[in-house]
Parts: structure tokens; sequence; C-alpha cells
């Protein structure tokens, strides 16, 4: 029986299929078929087949466990591909989603934009006044109702949304999130009088405290819901059809899997980003390493995410094209950064990103039509990647159209001509970029990255992680073995998750039995929802939080609760809060006397699935020798210098390799620098350290 994952990106459609018997992993990367996406994961699967001396069919009948990552979300809110949206809102709030927040100009935009304020404007409106629907209703902050629902009106909406050409309607309605009763209603009408078309209710996407937040939540649910359900719904009837006999699960925001009945579309957002990072987080526990920095380099992104004491966190609020949504997701920050990143003189400046080449056209060494220069073409002229030997050699690059593109668009404007510096150039900008990011991220969330190890996937991951992992503060980078595709990995090692949450300012002491009523209502959602998806009382776990703050404060910090609430469980939420806040913020920060506020109550209901024993490599047999030596660049000397170039697929556990090198692995290179040195561990994972420190552990 195999586990069989597959993790859609920009660029690449990645897939893994993992052998329950002994562990064993066989992997595929296909370029990403934009105008068609089956297509490009059933050509993945297919070669999975073959690889595995298996037909299609043979192979599907044999998936205990089939796992599915996508970016077809957010995809379609930036290309802007959804369905065109209504909007159902409480008479008097229908400008909610076109004021925004204040930071709404500058939400989502890097550092650099931020400083050019005037450039910024708010983002197109997904919806405008047009669209929206002003209702006759209104429910207080506590839940009562103030003015009834009027069916009629809500008929007669809904037949002006009909005739007008809508597709799909989102509804949130004021403190929907304390009584639901009137959105419910509303849901069950729109439903009634318009059939075809998806209906997103904000009480069911987003029930916390935030009007514009859960507005913009349920919009974008709604605008992207028939296409991400569609997508799905003919994926799993292809798949059956092929032989699949098992419900087709889906990686959700939040770090777990669904089946595609469970799954709400908006939460398939950067789903893929949060599988690699659940894959992140299970290898270090395989590796006894609580402090973890996921860092993965794709064809179009940067992301980075912070494993600490073996828990990764969550993010406040979800930024999609500048909107703010309340989403429950892996707090991941990312930048345009990636192998597909366009460079660029801009005023005088080299600039790497934000834009993509991305799979069409592609870098110009992919000779399908791109011209433009991009970090993998600087790659190549720096001479990392053997363009005979590209995904494995599935895919040849040419060097001739690397190196004239970074000649004219770069090196010429810019170095003279000197098409080496400018590629050198390109490099250090993009790295820097990505250690800088590394640097952002954990000083705002209150770590010291000498305190972590990174690990470093995707594909083009490996090939920088040696630049960017020790400028950014990391003395040990772990490239792991399948880490082309990794996300695909995580998505196979996956949990199924559902987040529940619950929103009710309450200012401590409170009555205790008032808060574990809150959570016992979640741990009975969470248990039928688990139990739908075919998970056992004894696969089953419950995870309870709080969202806090200090009284008169804007922010909230979330901490865990315990798994009763009494009055001893009250004090030790107080103390947590206290702890965490000054973790984050520092020692002597914390308003002791102003008082807590809770905020928002949440829960995790997990269903854990078997996590199979990794397969371990045989020892390194005899002396190593290169498959041969080339010209690559050095940034220590800053000169291409001669360089052996491995077979990583050759190499045992215990083999060890001092820089400078190439590792070629099946979808990407691990390249070291001079005073760099690496070791394969006994699962193909690779270690790198400073060469100093190597030796040292040798001599140990």
């Amino acid at each position: 029986m195999y586990t069989l994952s597959v993790d859609i990106g920009g660029t690449f459609t990645d897939c893994v299929a993992i052998d329950e018997a002994d562990g064993h992993v066989t992997t595929r990367k296909v370029p990403t078929t934009q105008d068609d996406l089956q297509r490009g994961v059933f050509a993945g699967v297919d070669q999975i087949a073959s690889d595995l001396d298996l037909s299609t069919p043979a192979l599907l009948s044999d998936v205990s466990r089939f796992v599915h990552a996508t970016t077809q979300s957010s995809n379609a809110v930036i290309a802007g591909t959804g369905a065109r949206t209504a909007v159902l809102t409480t008479r008097g709030f229908g400008d909610t989603l076109l004021i925004m927040r204040a930071t709404g100009r500058v939400a989502g935009l890097s550092v650099f934009e931020r400083h050019h304020y005037r450039n910024t404007q708010k983002p197109v409106p997904m919806v405008d006044e047009r669209d929206i629907f002003e209702v006759s209703e209104r429910v207080d902050y506590k839940g009562l109702v103030l003015v009834p629902l009027d069916d009629d009106e809500i008929r007669a909406i809904a037949k002006k949304i009909g005739a007008a050409g809508y597709e799909a309607v989102a509804v949130c309605f004021l403190f929907s999130h304390k009584n639901p009763t009137h959105e419910a209603r509303t849901g069950e009408i729109l439903r009634e009088v318009l059939p075809d078309f998806y209906v997103s209710l904000s009480a069911d996407v987003a029930p916390v405290i935030g009007e514009y937040e859960r507005s913009a939540t349920a919009m974008f649910n709604a605008y992207v819901g028939e296409l991400i359900e569609g997508y799905l719904s003919r994926l799993e009837g292809s798949l059956g059809d092929r032989g699949l006999a098992q419900k087709l699960l889906i990686v959700q925001a939040n770090g777990g899997v669904a089946t595609t009945a469970q799954t709400v579309p908006i939460m398939t957002v950067e789903s893929g980003p949060a599988a690699g990072v659940v894959g992140a987080a299970r290898l270090a526990k395989q590796l006894g390493l609580p402090n973890v920095i996921a860092t993965d380099v794709g064809g179009t992104t940067f992301k980075v995410a912070v494993i600490a004491d073996g828990v990764w966190s969550y993010s406040r609020e979800t930024v999609l094209n500048q909107y703010q949504l309340r989403l429950p997701m892996i707090d991941i920050a990312s930048i345009g950064a990636g192998g597909g990143s366009i460079a660029r003189i801009d005023s005088g400046r080299l600039r790497v990103g934000p834009r993509s080449a991305a799979a069409d056209p592609g870098p110009a060494c992919y000779g399908l039509g791109g011209t433009e220069p991009t970090v993998t073409d600087a790659d190549v002229v720096l001479g990392y990647i053997s363009p005979d030997r590209f995904l494995g050699g599935d895919m040849l690059l040419d060097p001739a159209r690397a190196h004239s593109a970074i000649r004219e668009h770069i090196a010429e404007p810019l170095f003279g001509g000197d098409a080496l510096a400018a590629a050198a150039g390109v490099r250090r900008v993009v790295d820097s970029q990505m250690a800088d990011l590394i640097r952002k991220t954990t000083l705002e969330r209150g770590h010291d990255t000498r305190n972590f190890v990174m690990m470093a996937y995707g594909g083009a991951g490996p090939t920088h992680a040696c630049s960017y992992g020790p400028e950014s503060g990391c003395s040990e980078i772990i490239i792991p073995a399948v880490a082309t595709v990794h996300s695909a990995f995580g998505a196979a090692m996956t949990d199924v998750r559902f987040s529940l949450r619950y929103s009710d300012p309450l200012v401590l002491p409170v009555p205790a039995e008032t808060l574990e009523k809150f959570f016992a209502d979640m741990d009975a959602q969470g248990r039928e929802l688990l139990q739908n998806a075919d998970i056992s009382d004894a696969n089953m776990t419950f995870h309870r939080w709080v969202e806090a703050r200090y009284r008169r404060q804007v922010h909230t910090v979330r901490v865990a609760a315990p798994k009763f609430i009494d009055d001893a469980g009250i004090e030790m939420i107080a103390e947590a809060f206290h702890r965490e806040y000054e973790r984050l913020f520092g020692v002597g920060t914390g308003l002791t006397d102003a008082g807590i506020e809770l905020i928002n109550y949440g829960v995790d209901a997990v269903g854990q699935v078997q996590k199979h024993a990794p397969h371990r490599l045989e020892p390194q047999r005899g002396t190593l020798e290169p498959r041969l030596r080339r010209q690559a660049y050095c940034a220590v000397l800053g000169a291409m210098v001669d360089t052996p170039v491995y077979d990583g697929v050759s190499l045992g556990a215990g083999a060890a390799i001092d820089g400078p090198a190439v590792i070629e692995q099946p979808g990407t290179t691990i390249v070291l620098s001079t005073d760099q040195a690496a070791l394969i561990d006994d699962f193909g994972h690779t270690h790198i350290t400073g060469s100093d420190s190597k030796e040292s552990d040798r001599h140990a």
C-alpha cells in the first residue's frame, strides 16, 4: 500500500509516493499546467507509477491515502478569475469592505513598498458598491435580535442578484458570530432561490469578532468557492475512474487535511506551504530538533516559518490581495523571491523580484520563450546547475540563453558587460533579501536565530541556503532528502485537523464554567467532524487555546489553554499570557495592573494518522568520487574555481563532503561554498555547517 500526495505550485507540480511497508519514497516533479491543473497531477502520478513498475490504475488501487495541496485559490484571486460575487450585509454597513482597515493601503506589502507610501493605494475592489446589498436586520453585540429578518426582503434581493448575472453570494451580518440565525436563514433562502450559486456565510467561515475581516473572509470564500469545489469534485471523480477507492484529502491552511466535502474553499489558500511546515516539524521531531526555521524557495516565492519547541504558530491575520482575513492559518511570511524571480535594473540599482517568469514562459534557460534574466539563469551562469541534469534530466536547459539574458539586461547596463559579475550580483541580492526576511520573521516573534537550525527545501532552497542561511545567523542547515518535493512529502504526513473558533470578550476574572462551556461546545463540534472524516476516538486529540490582550490594547497574544477549565486553569491562562507577552516584547513590558481581556477561544481537533518509519540509507562505502569536475563560482573567493560535482543519489549514510562542491539531487542542487562542509545522515538528509565545526565533529 502507498500514501500518495500531490502539491501544485505556481511553477511545478510535485508528487510523492511513500511505500507503507518500508518507508521508501518515490518522487516526481513536473511543470504545472495552469490551463488544466489535472493534466499536471496525472502527469506526475503516471510517472510515479512508471517508476514503481505499475500502471496508474494499479498504483491508485493500492493507495490507502491520497492527499492534495493546491495554490488554485490564491492564483484565482491574483489573476481575478473567481466568480462574480454579490455581498449581503446589515443595513448601514455597506461600506465596510470598501473602507477596509486603516492599514489596508499597505497590508501585505514589503518594507520597501511601504516606504514609498505615496505610491501605495488600496487594492482594486473585489466588489464595489453596486455589488453590495443592504438588509434590514440587526443583532446586537450580545447576540440579541433588535430588528428581525424579513424573509420576503431576502427573496426579493435574491431574485435581483439572479437577474443581474452574479455567480456567488457572500453574507456577513453584524455580530453574526454571536448569533448566526439570521445568516443561516438567509443562506437557506438564497440556496432555494439561487440553487446554482455558491453561498458563503461569515458565521461559517470566520465566526470571530472583527466585522471587516469576517466580511472579507466570506467574500473571498464565495469568490473562489465554485472554482475550488468544481475542481476538487472533478479531480476526485477522475481519480475514482482511474482506480482510487479512498476519499481525496485536501490540505488546509491550518496544517491539517479534510475531505473534499468538509473543505472550506478559502482554507486551501497557501495549503502547499502549510504542508511544507508540517513536513519540517515532522522531520525536526525525527531528528530531535526543537527549534527550526523552515525556509521554502520555489519558483516564485520565498517562505519562512518558525517551529519553536516543536510547534508552529498561527498568524493573527491572513493578507490576501491586501485584504485582511480571519483564517486559522500557519504563520508563514513570504516575499516574491524564487528561482523564477526576474532581475532588473531600477534607477541604477539591481533588483530581483517580486515579478516572476513562473513556468510559462519561465527563465530564459528553459528555452520556452522567456527572455528576461531570472535567479535560475544566474545559477546556470555561475556553474551551479548542470543543464543536462535539471529535474533529473527530464528537462534540458540552454546555458547560452541564460548568459545572453544576464549579459543583455544586467551585465551591459551595470557591470561593464561582465556576465559572471552580474550573475553573482543577482544571487547576492536575492540571498540578502531572503536573509532579511528570516531575521525580520524571527525577531518579530521574539526568537534568536542562533538558537535555531535552518531547514531549506523547495526546488531552489538547497541551491541558495548555503548563502542565506549563515547570513541570517544560523550555524547549521539541513537539506531534507526529498527537499525538492518537501511540501508534497509534508502533505503525506499531515493529520486531519479542524480549527473551531469563538469570540466573546471577557475580562478576568470570569466564572470557570463560562469558559469551560465555550470549549466543551467546540470539543463536541470537533469530535463530530473527526468522526465524519473516519477518525477513531483513540486517534482524536483536542488542543485548546485563547487569544488575550491587556485591557485597552489592540493586538492579541495566543496561548494554550488547559484541557479542563477551573479556577486553577484560569490562573494558568493568565500566567501563560504574561510569559508569552514578555517573551515577545521584552521583560518588564507586561501591564499586569491593566487586567487581562480574553477575546477569542479555539479548539484544534486533530485526527492523528499513522506516521511511517523513514527509509534508512545504506552506509557510505569506498572513497567518494565526484561525477565530474567543472568551474563554478565561489562567493568566498569571488571567482570561478575547480569544483567537484557529486551524484547525491549515490551517496550513503556518513558521506562527508568539503566545499567548494555541488551535490546534485533529483530536482534540486545543493551548493557548498569553500568554508562549508556537508554530512549525509542515516535518512539521507544533508547537514551543512562551517568547515571548522564539521572538522571538530569528526574528531570528537
